[in-house]
């Protein structure tokens, strides 16, 4: 099985985590994606929050966390896994879904978890309450 390799941003706002819905697939995936040449997480986590978030997003200097590294089925490819590096942050700025986003969701932790990426609902969204992180 093909495995992709992603960093992930928990940004976190009133108990309510940011999450993309992409046109090419149904499930909620976390901002973020595949690493590019020799970027560091810094780096990656910001050009994609540029790319999937809009233009004015940047997340807030010195606000990334890493949490963990998480593995599970990749969101629309279900012969494929996907390990993502989760780091918490803050980002300014407007949010507005750009690229191959068709729609940004505020998600509750308490919400419909069908509509979520494999990981995130067997992993990511079960750690973040875990922690303290969201609370149901």
């Amino acid at each position: 099985m093909k495995t992709l390799f992603k960093y992930g941003l928990a940004f976190i706002q009133n108990n309510k985590l940011l999450l993309c819905k992409p046109h090419a697939f149904d499930d909620l995936i976390l901002p973020g994606g595949l690493k590019e040449g020799e970027e560091t997480f810094e780096e990656g986590l910001q050009r994609e929050a540029y790319e999937e978030l809009g233009k004015s997003a940047v997340i807030k200097e010195g606000s990334l966390e890493y949490l963990g590294k998480f593995e599970d089925i990749a969101a629309g490819r279900s012969d494929t896994t996907v390990e993502i590096e989760l780091y918490m942050g803050d980002v300014e700025g407007e949010l507005v879904p750009s690229s191959e986003i068709k729609d940004l969701i505020w998600f509750p932790a308490d919400g419909d978890k069908e509509a979520l990426s494999p990981i995130i609902k067997n992993k990511i969204l079960p750690f973040l309450v875990a922690r303290g992180y969201m609370e149901l």
